[in-house]
């Protein structure tokens, strides 16, 4: 009896024990959690914004504070990793996870991520999203209007920061290639407007829930625009003079520049959360586009053509059908595609966003720089996820990939994963709201456009060669993105590669080679790269539950967690499908048992 009882004693102590361990543990990750939480909203602008506080002070682009993040990254680290994974549940074990992803790559040589990118060019151009913190602020008492003008004085400041920096780049040998100049340049033109057009200027709508005589303000405004604003951005402009111009490369590509080459392989690791290299991406995607091109042949023998892949190329660019006369009937064509698939939504997911959703036409200052246009999360005030597109130059635009297109940015794309984690309380803010990995949202984003094949959604020839244009345009991206940043490919190389198998216009393509050799490179990676990870975690969930696969829950294992970078995902969706078996296993018996009382009751 004493045996027994020191026993049960014992046991009981090393229960009580690992409890408090696991508790311990918890308790230093929810700490942690929350420390990296405010610490991104203390220097994170956007997510002001989008969490709807009061912004008073506007981004810091400079290499210190940037150094600040780096220090602050390595201190957080140690300790992240010190916690024990098996004394966590697995939401928090997925928090560990993520932000380990999320700090490393911060916490490494910061030289290779910080002078190898440009903060001028379209896509990279820090006011595009800045210009958020004044379009949405919101005027409700007078002390805002004193907040707007401290917002405005310190943008003289931020456009110097850019500008320092440009100059240190050029130091370093890391100067803007000559073809990336002027689109550049189009970008900054619009904040060298007067009053009376400046994106800085209020409108009087704004003001109106203020009892208050606001001439003041608007001179102020006026004045603040004219004196100070104006002359900082007329004063980067004029960086790229003729002087500079000289100076700059007329090639393009990453490699090119002292530590350019090893700045890319940390952006290929960041970009696609996973551990590979440029060459094996670029053997992904060559292999990728031969296998979709021959695709794409089979659905022009479908449709009678005795076209090659060029020339049949070039005929859909040209049929009239394709090609919209107006923005209002781009947005309407995309709209139809999104009503044909709304009525199968609930066969493929049981859980969906409850923020509506819509299409918008992109500020037309954007369109001459962005191939495309992008997707706008709801935000406070604007609770609307929509999609913004590109209304410019019509007759270069086909619109046989406007399915695909929007199956990618709306349902069950980038609005379905967006804003169910904007909507998930179960989430821990800073997965919930703060972190972004493009490998998973543009991975996700392209697995739902691929989604349409089962949905049933590519029936007719013209769609599906829609949507095996658009995959092959996403897949292109291996091969170019990698072939200018790494392997030594000319612009006009990565152009001819693409303009002899893609459906995009010159235009477009100009647009899309500035992109990845010089705008974000390595980004475009995550798409396919993506896809093609959660596509395989599909087969392997399938194969491995057999009959008792369920597509529902198998969407909502993977959007369900919020954004993951793709190394977590694979571990967590081994989980879920070891969760799946025991769950099987656990109701055949209840099955079983089910079906005894109901033939004994029929007895």
């Amino acid at each position: 009896m004493k045996v027994m009882t020191r026993l049960l004693t014992a046991l009981l102590l090393l229960t009580l024990a690992t409890g408090a361990h696991a508790e311990s543990a918890s308790a230093e990750l929810d700490a942690i959690a929350d420390e990296v939480w405010t610490h991104l909203l203390d220097t994170q602008t956007l997510l002001r914004v989008q969490e709807g506080l009061p912004v008073t002070t506007l981004v810091d682009l400079s290499y210190e504070r940037s150094e600040r993040d780096v220090a602050w990254a390595r201190s957080v680290l140690p300790r992240l990793d010190a916690i024990d994974d098996d004394a966590l549940d697995h939401d928090r074990w997925l928090t560990k996870r993520v932000l380990q992803w999320s700090l490393g790559p911060a916490a490494e040589d910061l030289h290779g991520s910080f002078w190898h990118r440009f903060q001028v060019t379209p896509y990279s151009w820090r006011f595009s999203g800045l210009q958020m913190v004044f379009s949405t602020f919101a005027f409700t008492s007078e002390a805002d209007l004193e907040r707007y003008l401290s917002l405005l004085d310190q943008v003289p400041g931020l456009v110097q920061q850019v500008q320092s920096n440009l100059a240190t780049q050029r130091e370093r040998g890391i100067l803007l290639p000559v073809p990336a100049i002027d689109p550049s340049l189009a970008v900054l033109a619009p904040y060298t407007a007067g009053p009376d057009a400046s994106p800085f200027t209020v409108v009087l709508a704004r003001l109106a829930a203020l009892e208050t005589d606001t001439a003041a303000f608007h001179e102020a405004v006026a004045k603040r625009i004219t004196e100070r604003i104006v002359p900082a951005f007329e004063t980067l402009i004029a960086t790229f003079d003729d002087d500079y111009r000289r100076a700059a490369p007329t090639t393009v590509g990453m490699s090119q520049y002292p530590g350019g080459a090893e700045a890319y392989q940390h952006l290929v690791r960041f970009m696609t959360t996973r551990e590979t290299t440029p060459e094996e991406l670029h053997q992904t995607g060559l292999r990728w586009v031969e296998t979709i091109m021959g695709e794409m042949a089979e659905i022009r023998t479908l449709l009678g053509s005795d076209l090659d892949h060029a020339a049949f190329n070039d005929w859909i660019r040209k049929d009239p059908r394709f090609i919209a006369c107006s923005a209002d009937e781009v947005g309407e064509r995309l709209m139809t595609h999104i009503r044909r698939i709304e009525p199968l939504v609930d066969d493929y997911f049981d859980v969906k966003p409850e923020a509506p959703y819509g299409v918008a036409r992109l500020p037309e200052a954007l369109e001459a720089s962005l191939t495309f246009g992008y997707y706008q999360q709801p935000l406070p005030g604007a609770p609307t996820g929509r999609y913004l597109f590109n209304g410019s130059k019509l007759d270069q635009r086909t619109q046989i990939g406007a399915a695909s297109l929007i199956f990618h940015e709306l349902i069950p794309g980038h609005h379905f994963q967006i804003a169910l984690q904007q909507e998930n309380d179960n989430l821990h803010p800073v997965r919930r709201k703060a972190l972004w990995y493009s490998s998973f949202g543009e991975g996700w984003a392209e697995y739902a456009a691929w989604l349409g094949h089962e949905m049933g959604l590519y029936k007719e020839p013209y769609d599906r060669y829609g949507r095996h244009a658009a995959d092959l345009f996403l897949t292109t991206r291996l091969v170019v993105d990698t072939g200018m940043n790494a392997l030594g490919w000319s612009r006009e190389r990565a152009l001819a590669f693409m303009r002899e198998r893609l459906l995009e216009s010159e235009t477009q393509l100009a647009t899309e080679t500035l992109r990845y050799s010089t705008d974000m490179p390595a980004q475009a990676l995550a798409y396919k790269t993506g896809m093609l990870v959660m596509v395989n975690l599909r087969r392997q969930a399938e194969e491995e539950l057999g009959p008792g696969f369920d597509v529902r829950r198998f969407h909502d294992a993977m959007i369900g967690p919020g954004g993951l970078p793709l190394t977590v995902l694979e571990e967590h969706i081994r989980w879920w499908i070891d969760e799946e078996k025991k769950r099987l296993a656990k109701d055949k018996p209840d099955r079983r048992e089910r079906r005894r009382n109901r033939d004994q009751s029929g007895k």
